[in-house]
């Protein structure tokens, strides 16, 4: 079991509400939009680092390329890129509207020169401000065409994306080629194929850091499309106190706690999972003497190949996750 570094990144739309979660020293005064807790995607800076044991210092990236069986397991390792983990967890806090955006699915962003992944993302949300919504997929009578042409004319796009006002619990899962919005207001968790590539079709009057227009990426926009259905699950639906999946994506597998739990943790067998702690507290046992630590919301644990003894027992109320990605859907 791996603890990580978080790598903080600064947007235009970001807020303070994490500071709360992660004390680091070094984050930004202002305008923190995400944390990256477990990453191997892009320069070196956004890499995670392990911060105790045998691999205290190394990036997870160093570390997969000195033995990654010992990190992914077999099945994994001689699949992915050398360096490469098939995950991105990162927290999001959006105090303002980001931009209408939409990702490429692993076809086109190979095809375009983009990488080896497109991406494909799911949102568990965290918190959110009274009237606070997210918007994903078309609303009746739009599609790409429409709103790029829309865009383009400058005309109102208000009504192009449907609206769903969210709560603390709910998780929305987005395909790649979904066109989607995070409204202001919402803190969100979310887990994704390891990609940063984002095809932005409108910004409103956001400037970049810099001051600065973002640019807009209509040409690429038009090029994708949904390779899945949106998936919308509220936080009053969920079975309590019992591990669970309330989606089915492709990349990887979600599997949830809410409530109270005390005994094991479903974990896959041969490979490696991501484990975290979304609202809550609890005491965690890897079984052996000097394995029990106590997460708290934010905390998160990459758990190695062969992990079977790993238990937890809540104090209270919570909800904590397992993230594992799927082998044999990655593509050599």
């Amino acid at each position: 079991m791996l603890e990580l570094s978080s790598v903080a990144v600064e947007k235009p739309w970001g807020g303070t509400r994490l500071k709360s979660f992660f004390p680091q020293k070094d984050l930004p005064s202002d305008r923190l939009g995400e944390l990256w807790l477990v990453s191997t995607v892009g320069g070196e800076r956004c890499h995670s680092k392990v911060t105790g044991g045998d691999f205290s210092g190394l990036t997870l990236r160093e570390c997969l390329l000195r033995n990654p069986e010992e990190i992914l397991g077999q099945n994994l390792a001689q699949q992915l890129p050398a360096g490469d983990f098939p995950l991105l967890f990162k927290w999001i806090d959006a105090c303002e509207d980001l931009s209408v955006q939409v990702h490429p699915d692993d076809s086109l962003a190979q095809k375009l020169g983009l990488g080896e992944n497109g991406k494909e993302e799911s949102w568990l949300i965290l918190d959110a401000e009274p009237g606070a919504a997210v918007r994903a997929g078309f609303s009746s009578g739009w599609d790409m065409t429409r709103l790029v042409e829309a865009v383009t004319a400058g005309a109102d796009i208000s009504e192009s994306l449907q609206r769903y006002p969210v709560q603390k619990g709910d998780l929305l899962h987005i395909p790649p080629g979904t066109v989607h919005s995070i409204g202001g207001g919402v803190l969100l968790a979310e887990i994704q194929q390891p990609s940063d590539v984002t095809f932005r079709i409108y910004d409103g009057e956001t400037l970049g850091l810099d001051g600065q227009p973002r640019e807009l990426h209509l040409d690429m926009a038009v090029k994708t499309s949904a390779t899945g259905s949106l998936h919308y699950c509220e936080e009053k639906e969920l079975p309590r106190n019992v591990w669970h999946q309330r989606v089915n994506p492709v990349a990887y597998q979600i599997t949830e706690l809410h409530g109270e739990w005390n005994g094991p943790v479903p974990l896959p067998s041969e490979e490696c999972s991501i484990f975290t702690c979304l609202s809550g507290e609890a005491s965690l046992d890897t079984g052996i003497v000097g394995g029990q630590e106590v997460l708290r919301a934010g905390d998160v644990r990459l758990i190695l190949p062969g992990t079977t003894s790993l238990s937890l027992k809540t104090a209270g109320e919570g909800w904590f996750a397992v993230f594992s990605p799927r082998s044999g859907l990655v593509d050599p």
